[in-house]
């Protein structure tokens, strides 16, 4: 009787005790104005696998095993632990994180909250760029990340994304600058991001140093771009249609001298030409040439045309149209994007004879994307991704040098070449004086209408397969993941060629016509060309253990990664990839921070002895303002952080494609002794990859509630082992030798932001500033320099050599005869004379030889750039503005797009020129043909037709407005809509010096589809 007694009081009381430890909690989060908040965590107090989500109405349910307290967080509002109460729902409260700590920031495999982050890392949120009218997102990055340095060489559709550095760049070998691109942990390439939809993005980052980068081992020296999409959220499914419409300008064109301008200054550069000689120079324009010119009168034989007029429209057309899905439960989340991007070119629509045929810039993209979800099981949950992109560019097949290029070229549209068109509707050609041929050039019109098109087609598609289970059965914040992606490029061309036009040139005094190739008299079909196609692949499997453990007030968070990534094009031998990777980042109580990283990988095409290398590196931080003593000194600091990192990275990018490991021998010909043999190049069997060691400080502000925000480095990169030629091995040895691993170079700078936001009433506003500035220098390369100021070792990278110029020979210069005095340097290549360039006697021997070039000016890409945003919002309406310069470079001009006369069409720089007159004040040379190369931009290179260059603009411009909810109610449909007008590249302000050319080129050549500005107005719906 005692023991059924004792048996029923103990299974009493593990029924209290069970019952007492597990307890059915119901509530609703919501935030400060009472709104439900979705996709909130709510787990239990030392059992955090236990969790559970709020919906999207902020419901939640969850069953607490050991009773006690729950913890609620949720991305943007300030994370906080209640006592669970059962019974009547519980109602939580959320305050928004207004200070910006709890901010999470996209890193290398992972996220970190802002506040305990240690490496050096910029981002943007999506939403802040979509709106931004370009096709391409690095466009949309300019000017709002520190640290991003962007040049935008072409504004032809398709073609017309920004090239981009982190923190300029810092390789010998110009290929080896370009950073790494990471997409939902997958790697892309530059051709799959211009075609990435904005619409699908969710933030991006750029990482900068050691402790952000180390973890890509040697794929991390040149930073990282890291872009994280939409994924889907718990709720009803909402559907977002954006549509919008806009017009593209050309920000700047040359502006060419008419046909009278140019004729007279074609007559003054023949007197000048025969400088010297006995005999009168013929001119080809006489005094009746000139008057026909002048007044008009004579269109045909005579005509005026500017060609840039006639050919391009002043205005083009671009479309953008998508519609996003977002939605899901517990068990599956979904986002569904649908994308349609439209962009024509200013070339006007000629007829052509026969079928319509489209030859006209223009670009045509399609992207999908559908990112899944799924969670069967509280600890698992798997991904499915598929995306990919279709899209076609088209060029104009009618021109022989590019377009831009002839309208540039005085060879082929000089104003007097030739009328728009015959009096009988035919097409003429080129008949002036320097005409591309004997024949010259047909009629452009006739060229571009009937010439047919250069089409390519790029379709991209990716396919990522993942599962995130935990393992907390082992050990609470373990779990393990698995990625599983494949890539592929499929790229062909399709070209509809014709060649041969037949072309009359008309005789005003005969009434007659003369056909330009007299055996061609009929318009031949058209031909069709499938240049080779392209079809590369990338897979890659990714498997990674993850640690995130909160030990009272110590953190752990971790990551043991292995990543494989095989590359595959086409008939070329395979790359594979492989690497190994441990992180540890540990924080006490968010004051004290420590991360460390090692990585081991490499690749097979370096020899398998050196295959693989080791990539360390630590950071620290210490947050002060969680120390009490400063707490109470400065209370309005939020957050006062110091960091620092220190590590090893490398690139293997700029690695040759085919390397021999024998010395090869091969038959070259025969002489009179028979057959010759000539012995290939050595070949270097241990070539490795550069490597750079990145020095980082920062410092990272939040003063008053998250008003004022502060973040800023100084950085330092020492770049070694770099893959340069043994220019310093004299050539008496006889052989040619391979590239070693020995050139040294270092980059050092500064990048930083601040913002300022607040709201008085109804207004809110904020206002950021940011700048980054970065100067490399060559510290050793092998070069065998024959004067101290021709040796590359201790220049800029970019730099070009050349001759510095010293302005004009003036009059005294020279002697009685034409001679030029003793002591004056002049060049050995050509006869100088009065009015020509001049230029620096760089050894002192009195002569101008290749012995005078140096290093000019400045490097192409732009040491400083800034950034200024201003956004104010009152109800329903925003206006958001980017300010963005950049300066601390130089362009060089040449040919075509330097005013170089007769090579160039004439500009009104041409009419500065050098006369006995204007010698005090002439900033252009004398007036001469081609036959003087020292006056010839591209002949003779010298920092005369070098451009210091800066710009400033206004980058992105938006006007929205939130149409009022009460407004949408009778539609009963429409959830939200906003409307908005946007423009891109809408204010510029340059220097150029006297080149009429875009401070954003490249180089002058004048071949560039010219850069434009945007003007958009769009439409956004939610059902």
């Amino acid at each position: 009787m005692k023991i059924k007694i004792f048996i029923l009081i103990w299974i009493s009381l593990m029924s209290t005790a069970v019952w007492s430890q597990s307890m059915r909690v119901t509530g609703y989060i919501v935030n400060d104005k009472n709104e439900a908040i979705g996709g909130t965590t709510i787990s239990e107090l030392g059992n955090e696998k236990n969790a559970s989500v709020s919906d999207e109405q902020g419901n939640f349910v969850i069953s607490l095993k050991t009773g006690g307290k729950l913890m609620i967080a949720n991305v943007g509002y300030q994370s906080q632990t209640v006592s669970a109460v059962s019974g009547a729902p519980m109602r939580i409260r959320l305050a928004a994180d207004v200070k910006g700590l709890e901010d999470v920031v996209v890193v290398g495999f992972g996220r970190q909250k802002r506040i305990t982050s240690t490496g050096a890392v910029s981002s943007v949120k999506g939403e802040e760029i979509r709106s931004v009218p370009t096709a391409n997102i690095q466009n949309t990055l300019v000017g709002r990340l520190p640290g991003f340095f962007s040049q935008q060489r072409s504004g032809q559709p398709g073609s017309d994304a920004a090239d981009f550095f982190i923190r300029g760049v810092n390789s010998i070998n110009g290929t080896d600058n370009k950073p790494l691109i990471i997409v939902d942990d997958i790697e892309y390439d530059y051709t799959q991001l211009s075609q990435l939809n904005v619409n699908e993005v969710e933030s991006v980052s750029i990482l900068k140093d050691a402790a952000t980068t180390s973890i890509y081992g040697l794929k991390g020296a040149n930073g990282v771009l890291v872009i994280t999409t939409i994924r889907g959220r718990i709720g009803k499914p909402r559907i977002n249609v954006t549509a919008e419409n806009g017009i593209n300008k050309v920000i700047r064109l040359p502006t060419f001298l008419d046909s009278y301008a140019t004729a007279l200054l074609r007559n003054e550069a023949t007197i000048n030409d025969a400088y010297g000689q006995s005999q009168t120079p013929v001119l080809p324009f006489t005094p009746n040439d000139l008057q026909k010119f002048k007044d008009g009168s004579d269109p045909y034989g005579h005509p005026n045309v500017n060609w840039s007029d006639v050919l391009l429209n002043k205005t083009s057309s671009q479309s953008r149209y998508n519609v996003d899905i977002n939605g899901g439960n517990s068990f599956v989340k979904y986002f569904t994007s649908l994308g349609y991007y439209s962009a024509n070119g200013i070339l006007k629509e000629f007829k052509p004879v026969g079928d319509y045929v489209n030859t006209d810039y223009f670009y045509r993209r399609f992207n999908y994307r559908s990112n899944l979800d799924i969670t069967p099981t509280k600890t698992l949950k798997i991904r499915f991704d598929v995306n990919g992109r279709f899209e076609t560019v088209n060029n104009p097949s009618g021109t022989v040098d590019g377009l831009f290029q002839e309208l540039n070229a005085f060879r082929y549209t000089a104003p007097y070449a030739m009328p728009v068109i015959n009096p009988d509707g035919s097409y003429g050609y080129a008949s002036h004086v320097g005409a591309v041929t004997n024949n010259g050039a047909i009629n452009p019109i006739f060229r571009l209408a009937n010439g047919g098109y250069i089409r390519s087609f790029k379709n991209n598609y990716n396919i990522v397969v993942g599962a995130d289970q935990k393992l907390d059965f082992i050990t609470s914040g373990l779990s393990v993941k698995v990625n599983v992606s494949y890539a592929g490029n499929n790229n062909e061309g399709r070209n509809l060629n014709r060649s041969g036009l037949p072309a009359y040139k008309y005789n005003v005094t005969t009434n007659s016509y003369s056909i330009r190739d007299a055996g061609q008299y009929r318009m031949l079909p058209y031909s069709i060309a499938v240049p080779g196609g392209a079809f590369n692949s990338t897979t890659i499997v990714q498997g990674s253990l993850n640690y995130d453990r909160t030990f009272g007030r110590h953190h752990f968070t971790g990551i043991l990664l292995v990543n494989q990534r095989n590359y595959i094009d086409g008939a070329k031998i395979p790359i594979n990839y492989r690497g190994t990777t441990a992180r540890l980042d540990y924080d006490f109580k968010r004051k004290y921070l420590l991360g460390v990283t090692v990585a081991r990988n490499g690749n097979d095409l370096f020899r398998k002895e050196n295959r693989f290398g080791i990539f360390p590196a630590v950071s620290w931080g210490y947050n002060l303002s969680e120390e009490k003593f400063f707490k109470n000194l400065f209370p309005f600091f939020d957050m006062f952080k110091v960091r620092g990192s220190y590590g090893l990275v490398g690139s293997d990018a700029s690695y040759p494609a085919t390397v021999t490991s024998v010395v090869q021998y091969s038959t070259t010909g025969s002489n009179n002794y028979g057959n010759t043999t000539a012995e290939g190049a050595l070949v270097n069997p241990d070539v490795t990859w550069e490597k750079e060691r990145k020095t980082d400080l920062g410092l990272e502000v939040n003063m008053f509630q998250g008003r004022i925000t502060l973040s800023g480095s100084y950085f330092y990169n020492f770049r070694y082992d770099q893959l340069i030629d043994q220019g310093g091995v004299p050539l008496l040895i006889g052989q040619t030798l391979p590239k070693k691993n020995v050139g040294k170079s270092e980059n050092r700078g500064f990048d930083g932001m601040i913002t300022y936001k607040n709201s008085a009433g109804k207004i809110n506003y904020s206002i950021s500033a940011n700048a980054s500035h970065a100067v490399n220098r060559i510290v050793y390369i092998s070069e065998a320099a024959d004067y101290p100021y021709q040796a590359k070792t201790g220049t800029r990278l970019g730099l070009i050599m050349g001759y510095h110029n010293l302005g004009f020979y003036q009059l005294e210069d020279f002697e009685a005869n034409g001679k030029v005095k003793k002591g004056i340097a002049a060049p050995l290549w050509s006869v100088i004379q009065p009015g020509d360039l001049k230029y620096a006697d760089m050894n002192g021997d009195g002569v101008i030889t290749d012995a005078d070039k140096t290093w000019l000016s400045k490097p192409n890409l732009p040491n400083t750039n800034l950034g200024a945003e201003f956004t104010i919002g009152y109800k329903g309406l925003t206006l958001r503005a980017l300010l963005q310069g950049a300066y601390g470079y130089a362009v060089q001009v040449t040919a075509e797009g330097a005013g170089d006369a007769f090579n160039s069409n004439l500009r009104p720089w041409n009419l500065e020129r050098w006369t006995p007159a204007t010698a005090a004040t002439a900033s252009y040379p004398r007036m001469g043909l081609n036959s003087n190369i020292n006056n010839i931009s591209w002949q003779t290179v010298s920092d005369f037709w070098v451009a210091d260059s800066w710009y400033v603009r206004l980058k992105s411009l938006e006007l929205a407005y939130q149409i009022p909810d009460r407004w949408l109610k009778a539609t009963r449909v429409i959830q939200n809509a906003r409307v908005y007008v946007a423009g891109y590249n809408l204010l510029n302000i340059q220097e150029m010096g006297k080149f009429q050319q875009d401070a954003e080129i490249a180089n002058g050549t004048g071949n560039a589809y010219p850069n434009t500005a945007n003007f958009n107005l769009g439409l956004q719906l939610g059902f």
